[in-house]
């Protein structure tokens, strides 16, 4: 039988009061878990060492760095809006006879938190919650870029550049990223490059889609996506029926948030 490591079931005690109650004393780290204070002490330092946590020069309080806090911020605003569209994306699926990703970005790529792909017949990656659409290919993480803020877009294609590849070689050609993203805003969706992933359906045809961004407070959260088998969808219902209903449901999901 395997043992569990003490020491660093101490250390996620520790973690897990800061991430629910912070900022803490020394003295309520240990009341809440009491953890005697020497070792409590041990624990704290070889947290601050290692960048879990950090003690404030104002209030002498034990925190989650910044970078923690990040994380839990953001998977908790993913968890609520996987929560509140899902009812959303079902009466979509519905309505356009096709199902829909919703997708939040996930430092240099897109991640999709909640889909209706289960319920469609046609796709073969069914299991689509945690899957990470590249930023520059797919049509989530276009839209994405073209609707976030111009810093947030030079970072992201600062990090692109940087880290190389196909993604990275066209992040270094400006004037295709330019007018990309010029023609993205401008149509305000945007497409999912057509040979990207290959084949998904199950009748051997290349899947379509289309994005658009969720707005909160005047940030881009997320972008919501219809998929579709290559050749089942007119042109013209891709402005005309397809584009309102997906800037309707953006909009709903983004009026249930907090």
């Amino acid at each position: 039988m395997v043992k569990s490591i003490e020491a660093l079931a101490r250390g996620i005690q520790v973690l897990d009061e800061l991430r629910d109650k912070s900022p803490m004393s020394l003295a309520d780290l240990h009341r809440t878990t009491n953890i005697n204070k020497a070792t409590l002490l041990r624990i704290l330092k070889t947290l601050q060492e290692s960048g879990w946590i950090y003690r404030s020069l104002g209030d002498s309080q034990y925190r989650l760095s910044y970078s923690l806090q990040q994380i839990k911020e953001v998977q908790e605003q993913s968890l609520a809006l996987a929560e509140l569209a899902s009812p959303i994306i079902k009466d979509l699926q519905r309505d356009l006879q096709w199902p829909s990703d919703i997708a939040v970005r996930d430092n240099l790529t897109m991640k999709v938190v909640e889909s209706s792909r289960p319920q469609a017949t046609f796709i073969l990656n069914r299991e689509q919650i945690g899957i990470k659409p590249a930023m520059l290919f797919s049509a989530v993480g276009r839209a994405y870029l073209a609707f976030c803020s111009k810093e947030e877009r030079e970072e992201i294609i600062k990090g692109l550049k940087a880290a190389g590849g196909k993604e990275g070689r066209l992040a270094h050609d400006f004037v295709w990223l330019e007018q990309l993203l010029r023609k993205t805003k401008e149509q305000g969706f945007a497409e999912r490059e057509a040979n990207y992933w290959g084949i998904s359906s199950t009748d051997g045809r290349r899947v379509e889609a289309i994005a658009v961004p969720i707005i909160h407070k005047d940030k881009v959260i997320a972008c919501l996506t219809v998929v579709w088998p290559e050749g089942n969808v007119e042109a013209s219902n891709i402005r005309t029926l397809f584009l309102p209903r997906l800037q309707s449901a953006a909009k709903q999901i983004s009026g249930r948030l907090p």
